[in-house]
Formats: structure tokens, sequence, C-alpha cells
């Protein structure tokens, strides 16, 4: 019975918090973006929208060409490294190498959370506030490009030695926070009309 005791908690701790739990901090930090930096509610879209969208556009394409030349790049020098490029699929291990496995997965997971961050970055660049936009988009950028280099770094080690929630946290807050803010900036124009 202790046995099966230790093992729940060890499988509670890798256990996620309830979706619906983070859906309402995502909300609350979306409405403090929308109501501490936002735009007047009224409906009208800025003067000057390329003055509003330029930057976190620059960094949205910063951020991409980062992706073509470090993640996407990784994953085929990885492969060739192990000589994939000589073999037909059909000769191909079921497993890959460790290093081209990860470099593979980094790749994939920033291909995951691409739609999220464009999407947020630019409809609170549009809807909210374009520098609070460009200064989010930057700091999940960061975070991402750290992620990306911890995950291809970690040969050897286990999933949850890797050290990687301290990068998929913040950058999840940092793009659905982004996103909430975009909601509530709209409902809060929808209010008022």
């Amino acid at each position: 019975q202790e046995m099966a005791s230790e093992k729940a908690e060890k499988v509670g701790d890798d256990v996620p918090p309830n979706p619906l739990a983070i859906l309402v901090v995502y909300i609350v930090l979306g409405a403090i973006l929308s109501f501490a930096f936002g735009r007047e509610p009224d409906g009208r879209l800025p003067d000057k929208i390329i003055l509003e969208l330029g930057p976190t556009i620059i960094v949205i394409c910063g951020f991409i060409t980062s992706y073509s030349l470090y993640d996407v790049m990784a994953v085929g020098c990885a492969k060739a490294e192990v000589h994939y490029m000589q073999k037909a699929y059909k000769d191909l291990p079921a497993k890959l190498p460790e290093k081209a496995y990860l470099a593979q997965r980094v790749q994939t997971n920033q291909v995951e959370q691409l739609p999220g961050f464009i999407v947020g970055s630019l409809s609170c660049a549009l809807l909210v506030n374009g520098t609070a936009a460009t200064v989010l988009a930057l700091l999940w950028a960061i975070v991402r490009r750290l992620y990306a280099t911890t995950y291809r770094n970690a040969i050897g080690k286990p999933l949850k030695d890797m050290g990687l929630f301290r990068f998929t946290l913040p950058a999840y807050f940092i793009s659905n926070a982004m996103l909430m803010s975009a909601v509530v900036q709209v409902v809060r124009i929808l209010a008022r009309t």
C-alpha cells in the first residue's frame, strides 16, 4: 500500500494542472494586458498600422528565420552525421539516434508553437498595443531559442531532467496572454457598441 501511494505521488507530480485553471490564468493575464496597455476600446484600428505591427512583424520574421537556420538545419545535420541521406527509406532504422531524434523533436515542437505565437503577436499588436506585443513576442522568441538549444543538447538525459519547463511554461504564458489580450480587447469593444 505504501508503494502504491508513492507511485501515485510520482504520477501526480507529472500530471499538468487542470486546463480550466490554466485558461483562467491566461484570461486574467490577457485582461491585464488589455486594460493596462490596450488602446481605447472604441472599435477603431490604430492610425498608423505599420508602426503598430511593424516591430512585431520584425520579431516574428526574425524568429522564423532563426527557426529555419537553427532548428530545421539541425535536423538535416544530425541525420547527415549518421548517414541517413545515403539510405533508402526501407533501410532506415525504426528508431532515430538520440541526437537526430532530439533535433527533430525541437523542430516539430517549434512548428507546434508557431500558430499561437504568430496569431497572438499580430492580434495583440493590432488590437491591443504594438509595443507590448513586440516586447512579449521578443521575450517569447528568446525563450524558445533557449528551449531549442537546451533540448538539442540534452543527449543522455531523461525528459524530466532536461530543464525544459523553465522555457516552455513562460512561452505558453506569453503567447496565450497575447491571444487572450486580443479576445478581452474585442469583448470590450463589442460591449461598448
